[in-house]
């Protein structure tokens, strides 16, 4: 009898853990307005920032906001099919070296917004068993055409997670996919790792020398 009670509560305890857990997952559209205007503020607020400097952007995001991005995913998808020739070492690799890619696009992006200029998000809903949504956004600016910047999310069983950015109808991942495909097809797997790597080369000096 003892035995049966403790049985029962541990379940009712599990219930209750699984459910606080459930409840305590940001939702996608507040995660968005987190992540953007964590970074707004920041860019706004230091000077080096504005005037083009990204190393400091970069360091702060890589500790903030960017824990809500899915960069393994990300960069499946912009490998597209080619991702299954790659071996799980070569995976890794790609991964390593598109992230840092994608944190300094990131971190250029928001650079280039200024304190005049304004994001409004756009109004948002979903089905509670929705697991894949975009969240909609505009950068505005006065007297120039509003941008819209939408987010691709995906739940995974403790968050959202961003796994694509569309700025102007333009997919952050997608529009990598060709030159990738093409390197791929020129120069292989490790072809596309020594260009990513290079190409994170030139941008690092590049941010030095500025």
């Amino acid at each position: 009898m003892l035995l049966t009670r403790i049985q029962t509560w541990l379940v009712v305890f599990g219930l209750m853990l699984t459910s606080v857990a459930h409840a305590s997952i940001m939702p996608p559209d507040q995660l968005v307005k987190q992540i953007t205007q964590e970074t707004y503020v920041y860019v706004n607020q230091d000077t080096a920032l504005q005037k083009g400097d990204t190393t400091k952007l970069v360091e702060w995001a890589e500790k903030s906001v960017l824990s809500s991005f899915d960069f393994n995913r990300m960069t499946s998808l912009a490998v597209g099919k080619d991702w299954r020739l790659a071996s799980p070492e070569q995976k890794k690799q790609i991964v390593h070296e598109f992230r840092k890619l994608l944190i300094r696009t990131f971190a250029n992006a928001f650079v280039g917004i200024k304190k005049e200029q304004t994001i409004e998000y756009k109004p948002f809903k979903m089905n509670p068993d929705e697991q894949d949504v975009v969240v909609k956004t505009l950068v505005i600016k006065p007297g120039a055409k509003p941008i819209d910047v939408n987010f691709s999310l995906e739940k995974s069983t403790d968050s959202w997670k961003v796994y694509d950015v569309v700025l102007a109808g333009v997919s952050l991942i997608t529009n990598y996919r060709e030159s990738f495909a093409q390197e791929v097809r020129a120069n292989g797997i490790d072809g596309l790792i020594k260009m990513l790597a290079d190409k994170n080369k030139q941008l690092e000096q590049k941010g030095k020398a500025s």
